[in-house]
């Protein structure tokens, strides 16, 4: 086995690996300032998407890319996740002073609105970060992504989700949990996520309709 070869699996694992490990670095940094979350976590998607249909970027020219050209429509639909986020806060506080069957009904209630609100918030910056359009048509397109295939909804949960309660049940392991979201595990969930994000949106992508994933 060559390991010097450039097509060595070896080779372009760590190749691979490398990418994760910058997508990752950077998606840290700049979500430091907290406004600047949604255009990340968009950019790291439109370079991870990138890296399922290219299988190789430049993850500081493909990051910052993204990052500018969605800052804002990112940013108003974030503010607006946290504000529907704040309402449910709110009305579950509220519903404790309702009488118990009252209280017990409208407990599901919102939990299905959190269910929904959380699909709609893995879903809707990977369809920023693939598909040009006003915010509303985007949310309807995030809305038809995830009806479409529910099976593809409930895996990228899963995926999101667990590894993050694991790491915050387990204080045993806690240190080394970090130590791999801060290497690569943001970087190497949203790939995992863009697995079935790809699968989604590659129907729709016609060549001269394409955003800057397909560029």
């Amino acid at each position: 086995m060559n390991f010097f070869n450039e097509d060595n699996f070896l080779n372009q694992f760590f190749l691979f690996l490398g990418k994760l490990i910058a997508l990752n670095l950077l998606w840290v940094i700049s979500c430091i300032p907290v406004i600047t979350i949604a255009a990340s976590t968009t950019a790291l998607f439109y370079c991870t998407l990138k890296l399922h249909k290219d299988k190789d970027i430049s993850a500081w020219k493909f990051f910052w890319k993204s990052f500018r050209s969605n800052f804002l429509q990112s940013t108003i639909i974030w503010i607006l996740l946290l504000a529907a986020a704040l309402l449910l806060w709110l009305e579950r506080t509220a519903i404790t002073t309702m009488p118990t069957g009252a209280r017990q009904i409208f407990t599901y209630v919102l939990a299905a609105a959190g269910l929904f609100l959380l699909l709609i918030t893995l879903y809707i910056f990977p369809t920023v970060a693939s598909f040009e359009n006003k915010t509303l048509k985007l949310v309807s397109h995030t809305l038809y992504f995830i009806f479409r295939q529910p099976g593809y909804a409930v895996a990228v949960v899963a995926i999101t989700c667990l590894p993050m309660y694991f790491t915050l049940v387990d204080a045993e392991l806690f240190p080394i949990y970090l130590f791999v979201w801060i290497l690569c595990g943001f970087s190497l969930t949203a790939y995992a996520d863009s697995w079935f994000f790809w699968r989604l949106f590659r129907p729709f992508f016609e060549e001269d309709n394409e955003k800057h994933i397909s560029a």
